[in-house]
This record gives structure tokens, C-alpha cells and sequence, in this order.
């Protein structure tokens, strides 16, 4: 027998299989391995890239009880009507709410020069803003009732951004209803501060990136959105404890996954000299991960159409600051908008911050500021005490208050730094639509009619993309999907070979 010092390479060098791997421990890959155990599968593995599972999902604690939540990444609960996620937490009864409804709704809002915003005006623009988004959403049911036969009219804004639309139509808007001048550069202004809101939403750059049309393929449940109760590193923990600890392994960044092999084994190889094999294969690697690395993350390369969705679709970023304080007491009311006067050319280096479309109170000593696209990148190279000293000026302008503090610290995200995510969640963009490329990009890769690749996460679901329900769902889905192919197949295996028993037995039978 070989020592430990005497085996062969060959041996130490052997593959690691199971029969079902999961690329990816967020969301979709915890829901995904939760329903494989459920349904009694043990050869299961979970290889993540970074060093903790959740993904997207980060959450740090201000308490040693947990019961102050700093949400890194998602926070929200979007909607309670059929909301696995909600219907989980009643379920299980996860602790009491700790926070409020949360909503983008305005205290104050101010111009740059601490001119205050009258409420009438930019509840006038947001009334008008939610009509136009509400006419989108329904006319969006109406051609999926009607089995999408738009009228010619419609079918233009098809291939028109939503931040188009709505300006032209603002505009006749504001002919009408404007006022004097000074009253319509307000209202402008504050339209593009509600444009800049609503990439926070979608997870874009600009709405001139979004699609019209395609703004209304996104649902969202009935009821409103809601703080995850003790933050959502609790759906995490508590997904984490339903699985085998040693399903999972850290720290295991893939680099290529080979799915089209003679033996029929998929073989994945990671950045740390790993390798790995299997029979099945579910990636939850984020769509951003996908346009960045797809060329050489897959051996054979991928179909033409399933390069196309990944192609056509985008995810963008989203990032927070948040300002530390003793006490927010120079700030009325439980959130702050600063409008500003920007053109098209501007400086992201000197002027990042006015991407910045809301200051929250999370906490009476924590003050959130929510940042996108472009900037936010350009914010996360900063140090983080420059972004605080920036802020300070900002706010002692345009509240008119010089006193104002310095944060005692400031925490800022990383969300496209990280190459475990580059970026924040999907949107729909011009030129793509949910129905072809979502459908396309959730669509599993078949080698002899096995399903060998299967795509899940929050950009795969054609009506949920870019919440943490969509991942949910779409992580038990294909699990759900692979099971019932495995049973089936089983079933087959168990039929052949008794009618291979059967034929047997006849031939024996058989007079000579």
C-alpha cells in the first residue's frame, strides 16, 4: 500500500463527482439544493465563489442580537400576494418586523441651493409619472391576454425606451398644465429625478436604456414592499440550515464548465486547480458573470440563441452609501431629494453624487444614500472617507445648515467590483423582450435528450427578473424540472430492464 507521500498523481489530481452540481450559493442556488434534498438527493455539491453563501444578498448586523440590520445588497420584499418569500416568512414565522413599509416616497425635497421643492409639485410629477407606468403594465397584460396582437400604434414603443415615451409625453404634459417658466424647469428637474429613482428600480444606467414596452412584463405581487424582518441575511441562515453543510464548498470560482463530452459527464475546472464532474449542472451564475466571462466559462461554446439572450438582456448596478451619524437631527422628516440642474454632458468625476436620488433614514444615527449606473461605479474606486467629505458639502448646501457633521463612518457597496456579481439585478432592455430572450436564457442545454446545463436566478424569470422571489422560483423550478427528468428517467431504466428480464425468460423458453 502507497503512503500518503507516495500517491500517485494521477489520484490526487481524480475529479470530484456528483450527480448534480450547483454553480452558485445565493438565492437560487440554496432554493434549488432545498428542493433536491427534499426529494431525497444526497450526491449534491454547491461550488461558490466567494467565501460566504447569499450572492447578492449581504447582510451586516450593528448588534451582537441581530436585530439591527444593515442590508448590503437586497432588502426589499416586493409584494405579499403569492410571494414565496413573504409566504416563507409567515410560515416559519421568521422574528417580528423591525422596520417599516419602505417606500421611495419624499419628506423633503430641496434644489442644490436649498431652495425648497413645494410637496404639490413633485407629488403632481409622480401621480403623473405612476399613471404612465400604470398604462405601460396594463397595456403590457392586455397584449399578453390578447396573445400579443399590439395595435401598429403600440407596436412602435416596442422598440422605444421608456425615458422617450415619457418625455415626449411629459412634455404635451406640461403645455397643458406647466405654469411659468420657472415652475416647468422645476417639474423637468424633478422628472429626472424620478428617472434617476426609477434606475433604481430597474437596475440600469438610464431609462433610455429600458424598453417602453417591456417596463411592463415586470409584476410585481399585490401589497407593498417590506423590510425583510431581521434583514435578509435571515432567509440566507435559514435556507443554509435546510441543506447538508457539506453540499458546500467556498471559495471554488469557476472557470469552465465543459457540458458536450463522449463520456457524458459535464467537467467544471476552478480558478483554484479544482476540477469537478457531473451528470447535471444548475448555474445561477448572474447574467452580468454570463456577458462577461461566457466565451471561456463554456466548452462547447453556447447555441447562438442562448448567446443572443445573454446578449440582449443586461443587468446594471446599483449601489448604497451609508452615513454614520451621532443623531440625524438636521434632517426634517424620514428621507431627503436633492434635484439638480445636469445636461447630458456631465462630469461623472466632479459630479457622481448627483446621481444620488434619495438620502433615507435607516436608522436615527444611519443615512442612506442610493446611487446608480455609471456613478456608482465610478463610486466604488473612491475612498471612502472623500465620499463622506463630498456629502457633507452637499448636504450643508442644499439644506443650508453649515454645521452639519462629517459621518463618523461611511460604508459604501461594491456590487460591480465584485466579480462574483458585476452588478446588481436584470432589466429588459430596448431591442430585447421578455417572451424570446428571458424564456431563451432560462431554457436548459440538452446533450442525447438529457438536460445537462440548467439556467436559474433572478434574470431568468420573465416576469420576477430582478427581485429575490424570481431567484427563488426559478431555483426551484429547475430543480423541480431535473427531479421530475431523473424520477422519469429512473422509471424508464426500471421498465427496461424488466422487459429485458421478460424477453430473456421468453427466449430461454423458446424450444430449441
Amino acid at each position: 500500500m502507497l503512503s500518503d507521500d507516495q500517491t500517485p498523481n494521477s489520484l490526487i489530481n481524480r475529479p470530484v463527482f456528483r450527480q448534480v452540481i450547483i454553480i452558485g450559493a445565493g438565492t437560487a442556488g440554496l432554493s434549488a439544493a432545498y428542493q433536491l434534498k427534499k426529494s431525497g438527493f444526497k450526491n449534491v455539491l454547491i461550488l461558490e465563489g466567494q467565501d460566504r453563501v447569499g450572492g447578492r444578498i449581504l447582510t451586516n448586523y450593528l448588534d451582537d442580537s441581530f436585530s439591527k440590520p444593515l442590508d448590503m445588497g437586497a432588502c426589499w420584499i416586493h409584494g405579499l400576494e403569492n410571494n414565496p418569500v413573504y409566504e416563507l416568512v409567515q410560515r416559519e414565522q421568521f422574528p417580528s418586523h423591525t422596520g417599516t413599509i419602505l417606500t421611495y416616497d419624499i419628506g423633503m425635497c430641496v434644489d442644490e441651493n436649498g431652495n425648497e421643492i413645494p410637496n404639490s409639485l413633485h407629488v403632481e410629477v409622480d401621480q403623473f409619472f405612476e399613471s404612465l407606468a400604470q398604462d405601460i403594465r396594463d397595456l403590457f397584460q392586455l397584449d399578453s391576454i390578447n396573445n400579443n396582437q399590439t395595435s401598429l400604434v403600440d407596436k412602435r414603443l416596442i422598440s422605444e425606451s421608456f425615458q422617450k415615451v415619457f418625455s415626449e409625453k411629459f412634455q404635451k404634459f406640461l403645455n397643458l398644465n406647466g405654469g411659468d417658466g420657472e415652475t416647468r424647469r422645476l417639474k423637468l428637474k424633478l422628472l429626472q429625478r424620478r428617472f434617476d429613482q426609477e434606475t433604481g428600480e430597474c437596475g440600469c444606467n438610464s431609462m433610455d436604456q429600458v424598453s417602453h414596452y417591456e417596463f411592463g412584463s415586470y409584476q410585481r405581487p399585490k401589497g407593498p414592499d417590506l423590510e425583510f424582518p431581521c434583514g435578509y441575511g435571515s432567509l440566507i441562515r435559514y435556507l443554509r440550515s435546510l441543506i447538508p453543510e457539506n453540499w458546500l464548498c467556498f471559495e471554488k470560482f469557476v472557470e469552465n464548465i465543459s457540458w458536450y463530452n463522449n463520456d457524458q459527464r459535464i467537467k467544471i475546472e476552478c480558478a483554484t486547480g479544482e476540477r469537478y464532474e457531473c451528470d447535471h449542472c444548475i448555474v445561477t451564475i448572474p447574467l452580468a458573470c454570463l456577458k462577461w466571462n461566457y466565451k471561456s466559462l463554456f466548452t462547447p461554446a453556447l447555441p447562438a440563441w442562448k448567446t443572443e439572450a445573454i446578449h440582449k438582456l443586461d443587468m446594471g448596478t446599483v449601489d448604497k452609501i451609508y452615513l454614520f451619524y451621532d443623531n440625524l437631527d438636521f434632517i426634517k422628516g424620514d428621507s431627503l431629494a436633492i434635484i439638480y440642474d445636469k445636461d447630458d454632458n456631465i462630469d461623472i468625476k466632479k459630479e457622481w453624487y448627483k446621481k444620488i436620488f434619495l438620502f433615507m433614514k435607516v436608522y436615527d444615527n444611519v443615512l442612506l444614500g442610493w446611487i446608480t449606473g455609471d456613478e456608482a461605479i465610478y463610486c466604488e474606486d473612491l475612498d471612502e472617507t472623500y465620499i463622506g467629505d463630498v456629502l457633507t458639502n452637499v448636504l450643508r448646501k442644499s439644506l443650508k445648515n453649515s454645521s452639519i457633521p462629517k459621518p463618523n463612518k461611511v460604508i459604501r457597496t461594491q456590487w460591480f467590483s465584485n466579480p462574483c456579481s458585476r452588478g446588481s439585478y436584470s432589466y429588459v432592455p430596448v431591442g430585447a423582450t421578455s417572451k424570446q430572450h428571458i424564456k431563451d436564457l432560462s431554457r436548459p442545454l440538452y446533450v442525447n435528450n438529457v438536460p445537462k446545463l440548467l439556467f436559474a436566478g433572478e434574470a431568468t424569470h420573465k416576469n420576477y427578473y430582478s427581485t429575490v422571489h424570481g431567484a427563488y422560483i426559478t431555483g426551484q423550478q429547475q430543480a423541480e424540472n431535473l427531479i421530475k427528468f431523473i424520477k422519469n428517467d429512473e422509471k424508464l431504466a426500471r421498465q427496461s430492464a424488466k422487459d429485458m428480464l421478460t424477453k430473456v425468460i421468453f427466449d430461454i423458453s423458446e424450444p430449441p
